[in-house]
């Protein structure tokens, strides 16, 4: 059963005594609650989102909800919702990103503004009235697998070569945040994973890609966010390395981001043949945070979120008052069991005990992982291939610049050959070993 996040709507009034002002700020919320609908204009491909808002008569509050079709996004939680003087701005909690809405009040049945997210921003248009979308059609060409879980079942998709039977197959895990079986998340659309199930079909491997619980295919299969955690992730990639060793016997793992963590909990817990890291962190999720936080935030609030990481890694969880607004999206009470268990895990730690052919791919640049992490992933296990491909960013592509996210939000672009290159040679090696 899905469980939403409840928020606050926060009203700046300033200097607001009269009658009359009060009267026009009611006003102004009658106009906000309900439905909208449009598109994100991202270039060449705008993105289609409708907008819930509703009151929470018991506890006096507003909450949004965002739905994005494109991507499986049913009735995501939006955060943040703050009403100050002509602008409405409201946050989607997506750990290790900033995403965010900006825009004016509404005006003839119009909400306009600015959407942000991965330092990219784009104009959004939505009218009132629910998204009119087009029947899903079947999915009769779709070969889907499903394994059970304790909440419901779970389903994948199976895409096999074209041209031949193999009995090698990968199972691709996504990385963080609600992110889909072709690896795109709420407003990015780059396609990276099902783009990498298409390369390897046409290099002879079948593979097992999935949507996380509550999103796509398995939108009903979620579990309160509180009660989220890494095992709990970990025990999804094992139960499905399971349902494939029933009908291959070659199982690679490859997990892009976040989805490499798991991927090494799931192997050093199954049987698995090879494992494959693409933008895989080299060190604790804490580290990588307190990373991103110092180079985005004013002092105050770097030392707010030093604070809070140093007291969620000895295990003690921050009291919601004592969190500033400003990290309330990132530290949220209901986030922090998650980081916990998140951070109590080392890469490089568990890459020590990694005793099958490893695989360790990194883009030069890729904001969000760096180079440093995929040489310490590869200093813990000599045994284990390191790949750096000069140009390639976190969604495996080929950008200008550190500084370009362009890609976050092209499905068009294809992956990076030296990434598709490494991979297919990492598995003729793999396979090559076994028949010996």
């Amino acid at each position: 059963m899905r469980k939403w996040i409840w928020l606050a709507l926060i009203i700046v009034l300033i200097g607001c005594t009269s009658e009359e002002e009060q009267v026009t700020e009611e006003r102004t919320l009658d106009e906000l609650l309900g439905q909208w609908h449009g598109a994100i204009e991202v270039p060449n491909m705008p993105l289609e989102i409708q907008l819930t808002f509703e009151e929470d008569d018991e506890n006096e509050e507003i909450v949004g909800f965002i739905d994005i079709p494109a991507q499986g996004i049913d009735q995501y939680p939006l955060s943040e919702l703050e009403l100050e003087e002509e602008q409405v701005r409201f946050k989607m909690d997506i750990p290790g990103q900033f995403v965010e809405f900006v825009s004016d009040l509404p005006h003839d049945d119009t909400l306009t503004g600015e959407f942000s997210q991965q330092g990219h921003t784009f104009d959004f248009e939505l009218e009132r009235g629910e998204l009119e979308t087009e029947p899903e059609q079947a999915s009769d060409d779709i070969n889907w697998l499903t394994i059970s879980s304790d909440i419901g079942d779970l389903k994948g998709e199976l895409l096999q070569p074209n041209s031949e039977q193999t009995d090698r197959v990968a199972l691709l895990i996504p990385g963080s945040g609600p992110v889909n079986r072709d690896g795109n998340s709420a407003g990015t659309e780059s396609d990276t994973l099902k783009l990498l199930a298409e390369s390897l079909a046409e290099q002879g491997t079948a593979s097992l890609r999935y949507s996380k619980r509550g999103v796509g295919e398995n939108q009903e299969a979620t579990i309160p966010e509180e009660e989220m955690t890494l095992e709990r992730m970990s025990e999804d990639a094992v139960a499905w390395v399971e349902r494939l060793n029933e009908d291959y016997e070659q199982v690679i793992i490859i997990g892009h981001s976040q989805g490499a963590l798991v991927g090494q909990l799931a192997a050093l817990q199954t049987q698995v043949d090879g494992f494959v890291s693409l933008a895989g962190a080299g060190r604790t999720i804490d580290d990588v945070l307190n990373d991103q936080l110092s180079s985005q935030l004013p002092q105050e609030f770097e030392e707010e979120a030093q604070s809070i990481l140093n007291q969620l890694r000895e295990g003690e969880l921050v009291e919601e008052e004592e969190i500033s607004s400003e990290l309330y999206s990132i530290f949220r009470p209901t986030i922090q069991p998650f980081l916990m268990s998140w951070m109590s895990y080392d890469p490089a730690e568990l890459m020590t005990q990694m005793n099958i052919p490893s695989l360790i791919i990194q883009g030069t640049h890729d904001r969000q992982v760096f180079e440093e992490d995929a040489e310490q992933l590869a200093e813990a296990n000599n045994q284990a291939e390191l790949v750096m491909v000069e140009g390639m960013d976190h969604v495996l592509k080929q950008s200008d610049s550190v500084e370009d996210t362009l890609n976050y939000q092209d499905p068009e672009q294809p992956l990076a050959d030296e990434l598709l290159t490494a991979i297919e040679q990492y598995i003729q090696n793999l396979s090559q070993n076994d028949n010996s």
